[in-house]
């Protein structure tokens, strides 16, 4: 998110009377009723600041929460959502024009498509490195097309972001060489026994579904650097988690965890572990051992 987009976040959230730290620890707290009952006076900001960063920022959070999106904020950001309307665009790299784009286009489409109560979140692309997208593979329909015209082996990351699926597609095990995924703002229930098929993966995204089960076969993801569970139903860990040698980052905020099995013994390159909002009632001691654990967040 640009950081103009920021900045009316945090203001639109403290005239919810919502603390932007208060979010970032929790956005559950921004409920469609507290929305809806500031929407007047959101709009009212947004139209004297003649600002597109204001109109689309609020309009993200009215999707992100399933609220009332009026007729005239949505013809509004309809017509703002075009690259021309770019202010800075002359300032951005080849490579950053066509990720803009397509976030655009993605925004666009929700926006057409959107029913109040259904929560609705953009595309997060989460690219950094693939200036062509040559090796990348966005929604669902993309993805096929690379499996029948037999181009797997060429893709190195797929999104797969907001596509309404209930489950991990079988399909991902045709790409061998899949280090980076994201399934993020699904539906997914489970991480099933496909996993031990992705053994190159580096990052998995699983944020904001209904997981609340995790195979052992999760062990298998042997080159796993970072995985983001955050948002979901998981109250258990499976012991092969220990197996995750690689592991610098894990993200299990906001799930249902009570006790946190002993994994930790091999994972010596765990950095980063993050457990708020979890009704924590204990944790293993050899997590004190860890010798790289720079920051872990719990309010236990």
């Amino acid at each position: 998110m640009l950081e103009e987009y920021y900045y009316w976040e945090e203001l639109f959230l403290e005239e919810c009377n919502i603390q932007f730290s208060e979010y970032e620890y929790n956005r559950n707290v921004l409920k469609r009723s507290i929305l809806e009952k500031h929407l007047d006076d959101l709009t009212y900001l947004v139209d004297k600041s003649k600002d597109n960063a204001a109109l689309q920022t609020l309009v993200v959070l009215i999707l992100q929460v399933g609220a009332r999106l009026p007729n005239n904020l949505k013809e509004k950001v309809l017509k703002s959502l075009n690259w021309l309307g770019d202010n800075n665009r002359y300032h951005w790299s080849p490579y950053a024009i066509k990720i803009r784009k397509i976030e655009l286009e993605d925004f666009k489409n929700k926006v057409l498509n959107y029913k109040s109560g259904l929560k609705s979140f953009l595309l997060d692309l989460k690219i950094h490195y693939d200036k062509d997208l040559k090796h990348t593979s966005i929604g669902v329909e993309q993805m096929k097309s690379l499996i029948k015209i037999e181009k797997c082996d060429y893709i190195n990351y797929i999104n797969l972001d907001s596509c309404g699926l209930l489950s991990m597609p079988k399909a991902l095990t045709k790409f061998p060489n899949l280090t980076c995924l994201s399934l993020d703002n699904n539906n997914i229930t489970s991480l099933p026994d496909l996993l031990d098929n992705l053994c190159n993966l580096k990052k998995l995204y699983l944020m904001n579904n209904k997981i609340d089960y995790i195979s052992s076969n999760i062990g298998c993801l042997s080159n796993l650097e970072s995985i983001y569970l955050s948002y979901n139903q998981v109250d258990t860990l499976p012991l092969s988690f220990k197996e995750l040698k690689n592991l610098r980052s894990l993200y299990l905020d906001n799930n249902k965890i009570k006790v946190v099995p002993d994994i930790f013994n091999n994972l010596e390159k765990l950095s980063y572990f993050d457990l708020r909002n979890n009704p924590i009632m204990s944790m293993p001691n050899s997590l004190r051992e860890l010798p790289n654990l720079k920051g872990i967040y719990s309010n236990f």
